[in-house]
């Protein structure tokens, strides 16, 4: 096993093991694509694939290796899809996320469109600093913003109850929502794409947040002059304004614990801030006796008289409705606009992964973890690898190390996501 790190972490989901558990087992010599490909009629002659919603009203699409993508199929039962996934080995299965009249017609006009469920797509591509993090932890993180997007803007704002919602990690890096609500089977792509800008909030106009108030005013020759106020929305405010209140009171709190150092560098990166406007938004809020200090005036009277300078005001507020945006995450609009598309089916295996399309129910989320609950336990035995490139990654519950040129043995279910993510061949 030359070449081979493995770091054993105890997990009680893991049941798939490596030869130092089982003994020598057999060692398998084919080529890598028949492998893969008896890896995957292995998995679709023997585990379940959930039912479909309204299959015989949906399109179905498959990859198969070598061949180019093929749409229009129609089935009318579990079994007869089964049958066609057993027979083909698709390396990527997706149904419509519409409903038609005759789903197997050979042209879109012919299907005569019924409606269509409102996908949302998270992949980890979209969490910033994704580029610096491994596999793992664009993973994590973008579970993070599934749930805040299923919770707060599905079930939040929008008062779809969970049922209405199918939950699914997509194989690869990110999850599905399914919303099947009737009320949104008939919108347009315009209605869908006005709910993606709600949710991603692409507009940087702060003055929706706020409402001006006037005080102090004196009369001088006929004319009136006025000092203002501005109030911050209501605790209890519905979407954004709720959103943002709530974003600006926990950078407050934080901020009032916080080292003064650390709080300038923040405010500099945000474009817009120089070092003078952000040791003057320092002073203004925090700097003082705690209960005397900006930011606590703020949370007291909800409005922002700490600052007496519009400019540094709204740079402010600008800085912190750029934070409220990005802990909302975001979403692919294509995906969610288009109501002719095609979904990755429920079950199927992920051509680049190895992993199966889970679905989830929402109280299952915060323990998932797909390194683990999306590797097939019905893979048995080892496989001989040779690998292609040096690869360090996590996989059921355990580290691997793949040097290139170098052989070993792994568990099948993990050969079948190195053979697959093009870091080896089956030697």
């Amino acid at each position: 096993m030359h070449g081979l790190r493995v770091k054993i972490v105890i997990n009680k989901h893991r049941d798939v093991r490596t030869m130092k558990d089982k003994g020598p087992p057999p060692v398998i010599h084919i080529p890598t694509t028949q492998f893969v490909q008896r890896c995957f009629r292995e998995y679709y002659t023997k585990a379940e694939i959930p039912m479909v919603h309204d299959l015989d009203r949906r399109e179905f699409g498959a990859i198969i290796p070598g061949r180019t993508m093929r749409r229009h199929m129609g089935f009318n039962d579990m079994p007869a899809l089964k049958r066609y996934l057993t027979d083909s080995c698709p390396a990527h299965v997706y149904h419509s996320t519409a409903y038609y009249e005759m789903p197997g017609a050979a042209t879109m006009d012919k299907k005569t469109w019924l409606g269509a469920d409102l996908i949302f797509d998270l992949d980890a591509d979209h969490i910033p600093g994704a580029e610096e993090m491994s596999y793992a932890e664009m993973l994590a993180q973008v579970k993070v913003e599934f749930i805040k997007l299923i919770e707060e803007f599905l079930m939040g704002d929008f008062g779809f109850a969970e049922k209405d919602i199918g939950i699914y990690f997509s194989g690869g890096r990110g999850y599905h929502a399914h919303v099947r609500h009737p009320s949104v089977r008939k919108l347009n792509s315009h209605e869908r794409r006005e709910i993606v800008n709600f949710i991603t909030l692409p507009a940087k106009d702060i003055s929706g947040f706020l409402s001006k108030k006037a005080y102090d005013v004196t009369e001088f020759k006929g004319h009136s002059k006025a000092k203002y106020t501005y109030i911050l929305p209501d605790p209890d405010a519905k979407g954004w304004k709720g959103k943002f209140w709530h974003s600006l009171m926990e950078y407050l709190d934080n901020g009032l614990e916080r080292d003064r150092k650390e709080i300038i560098e923040e405010l500099i990166a945000h474009d817009g801030i120089g070092k003078g406007s952000a040791e003057t938004i320092y002073s203004k809020l925090f700097k003082g006796d705690v209960e005397n200090t900006g930011a606590s005036n703020i949370k007291r009277s909800n409005s922002l008289e700490a600052f007496s300078s519009d400019r540094v005001r709204n740079l402010f507020l600008d800085f912190i409705l750029e934070r409220t945006r990005a802990m909302a995450g975001e979403t692919d609009e294509p995906v969610t606009s288009d109501i002719k598309r095609l979904i990755r089916l429920p079950g199927s295996l992920h051509g680049k992964t190895g992993f199966y399309v889970k679905s989830l129910e929402l109280g299952q989320l915060e323990e998932f973890d797909p390194l683990i609950d999306t590797v097939w336990k019905g893979f048995t035995g080892n496989t001989k690898i040779t690998g292609t490139a040096d690869h360090t990654f996590q996989l059921i519950g355990e580290e691997w190390e793949i040097k290139k040129d170098e052989s070993m043995l792994l568990p099948t279910a993990v050969a079948l996501h190195v053979a697959l993510q093009k870091k080896c061949k089956i030697s």
